[in-house]
């Protein structure tokens, strides 16, 4: 470091400088002690998963994992590509155990820690308060040093600790935890149990898709016509996956997770979950798979049942905050514990339970956390082949994720995590959109909505946030992006004018108090239209300089109003879930007090009846707009 010599005047020129070192303060900046109440390793800040030195150097970042620091994860047996590693570098190390644990005294002080021996192998020297705590508690000496055993719930264990994490502590992949969690995560809030289990879960689905078995059994519990080719050609004739050690995962104790649920209140779970719940992920099935046959299914599949169960307990609470959560986390506690031991099997029932078990999440979590509560599933449904063309019950559980994929990236500015070119032919766009032509249905025409909406995600997040402060690409010596641009505008233009009937409204009334009036006769012609405006408006917002549309396209505002109009004029709760993110992109280009407190209320509306959040969203729009008393 250099340092101006005190002694000469500040207006002549620098001569002479002090060289000292200041090693011992870097080193003793790495490892000053966490705030109380947490354990945190020196070389971790807490809102990164990596040093904050090498914080964009995936290459340190692998040559410290090989140094024998106190290990806070745990991880695959078998070696990580590149995409995994990354997914691994994205994630935040947290832990329930340390965070309740904590007090004054033990307060994470690592000031004693310090490095040395070649290689800047980081050693610890003489015991600490934590180091204390941590030596005398079995359950953290597994989570820290990574030990290969895998003990039973003892004595050394804190009563209060997860049963299905006493059994597996390693399942708990401190790697695999987003940034975001360095937020408010609703119920999903660091030391919850809500979290643990969820990090549990999407350790396992990781895991899962990585693995080298034979991708899946001929799943004979499903439903629906027979698998088509498409996304599933070699996966229906491959041996049934040996469970091996999770044989005895699965012979574990029921007791250790009592579920005391009266038939009176399953009663209950099950009507909201038929009445409310099924008709929101049903609203593109007009088989209703969530409604007639999930329920079916979960008679012989407790995992499936508990899944379910734990998402109708979960909304409930949502829409009546006086009711405790304690119910819905003991049901999706049970489900998780039943479900990893047959994540191998890769069955229909497995694949309903993960993406179900997603809707919950996403009900439950900070919106803008949402990637980490879907990334697991992704992986899982890409490495089974599941599409949205391979029929039956399989075929809705895609469109499920699906939508619930776009929204997030509507959200975060992203791509979806399943690539849309894998969503049908993976083969091209011209391809992909005669594969839909090819079916004659209107829920195939809402899907279409759905996979053009994806397209226009995957045109525009990696270079631009989706709203109206986003900025315009308009470089004309793009030409790549302008044809691909052309040719989504296109398709898109000729998805609403060949839309079947269904598809149209059978109200539409230009009123302006202070919006449209356009009724549809069903969810997926709500939903449908709506993501087609939204794709409306995020293209013609990009579109680029030099190109000119012959007919004229209606404007941005003419779009925005659509999209508000359809939410005010159809109360499907479905639909209304799906809009929020369009209610969002439209209502920035509102500029009237009236319009700017129609919308306000119609979210305030959606969470009360839905008890989806929409709070946050109410928010954004009411910073983006201003004071709306002027």
């Amino acid at each position: 470091m250099l340092v101006h010599d005190p002694r000469q005047s500040e207006n002549r020129t620098h001569k002479s400088f002090q060289i000292m070192d200041v090693t011992s303060e870097v080193i003793r900046d790495y490892h000053q002690s966490s705030p109380v109440g947490t354990v945190q390793h020196p070389l971790l800040d807490r809102g990164s998963a990596t040093p904050l030195h090498h914080a964009q150097d995936p290459g340190r970042r692998e040559e410290e994992a090989r140094c024998d620091l106190p290990k806070l994860s745990t991880s695959a047996s078998q070696p990580l590509n590149s995409d995994d590693s990354e997914l691994a570098s994205e994630d935040l190390s947290m832990g329930r155990e340390l965070s309740r644990h904590s007090s004054p005294d033990q307060s994470g002080d690592m000031a004693n820690t310090k490095l040395s021996g070649p290689g800047g192998r980081t050693e610890l020297s003489q015991p600490t308060a934590a180091g204390n705590f941590v030596d005398s508690n079995p359950w953290l000496q597994q989570v820290l040093h990574k030990s290969p055993a895998v003990f039973a719930p003892g004595p050394g264990l804190d009563a209060n600790t997860s049963p299905l994490l006493q059994r597996f502590p390693e399942c708990c992949d401190s790697t695999n935890y987003s940034p975001d969690v360095s937020l408010e995560d609703g119920v999903f809030l660091p030391g919850s149990d809500y979290l643990e289990l969820h990090s549990t879960l999407r350790s396992h689905l990781m895991q899962e898709a990585r693995s080298r078995y034979p991708s899946r059994r001929n799943s004979t519990d499903s439903a629906g016509p027979a698998r088509s080719s498409l996304g599933r050609e070699g996966f229906t004739t491959v041996p049934i996956v040996q469970l091996g050690d999770y044989e005895d995962y699965s012979l574990m104790s029921n007791n250790q997770i009592p579920v005391d649920l009266p038939k009176d209140v399953e009663y209950v779970l099950w009507k909201n979950w038929l009445e409310e719940i099924a008709p929101w992920l049903d609203k593109f099935d007009s088989q209703r798979h969530f409604q007639y046959t999930l329920p079916v299914m979960a008679q012989s599949h407790e995992h499936l049942r508990y899944a379910m169960l734990a998402v109708s307990a979960r909304q409930q609470e949502q829409k009546d905050k006086t009711l405790p959560i304690e119910r819905s986390l003991m049901l999706y506690h049970k489900a998780i514990q039943l479900l990893l031991p047959q994540l191998p099997t890769r069955t229909t029932a497995v694949i309903g339970s993960c993406v179900v078990l997603c809707v919950l999440e996403m009900l439950s979590c900070a919106p803008k956390a949402w990637r980490r509560h879907l990334d697991g599933c992704a992986h899982l449904m890409q490495a089974v082949g599941i599409n949205g063309f391979v029929g039956g019950v399989e075929q809705a559980l895609f469109w499920c994720f699906a939508r619930m994929d776009v929204c997030g990236g509507l959200i975060s500015s992203i791509k979806t995590l399943i690539p849309v070119n894998h969503w049908a032919s993976m083969i091209d766009l011209n391809t992909d959109i005669g594969l839909f032509q090819s079916v004659s249905t209107f829920e195939t025409c809402a899907n279409q909505a759905v996979y053009l909406c994806a397209q226009t995600l995957d045109l525009l997040a990696p270079s631009h946030l989706l709203g109206r402060a986003a900025s315009v690409r308009c470089d004309p010596s793009d030409v790549a992006y302008m044809e691909r641009w052309l040719k989504l505008w296109r398709y898109m233009e000729d998805w609403h004018v060949k839309r079947p009937k269904e598809m149209k409204p059978i109200v539409n009334l230009p009123s302006t108090d202070p919006f449209p009036t356009i009724l549809f006769s069903n969810a997926a012609a709500i939903s449908g239209n709506q993501l087609y405006h939204t794709a409306a408006i995020l293209l013609l917002q990009s579109k680029p300089t030099n190109v000119r549309l012959d007919p004229k396209p209606r404007s941005i505002l003419w779009h925005a109003r659509q999209i508000c109009g359809i939410s005010m004029s159809n109360d499907h709760h479905g639909a209304w879930t799906n809009s929020i993110q369009p209610l969002w992109i439209a209502g920035q280009w509102m500029s009237h007090p009236s319009e700017h407190q129609a919308i306000l209320r119609l979210l305030e509306k959606i969470e009360q009846e839905c008890g989806w959040p929409t709070k946050w969203r109410a928010v954004d729009l009411q910073e983006f707009w201003g004071d709306l008393s002027q």
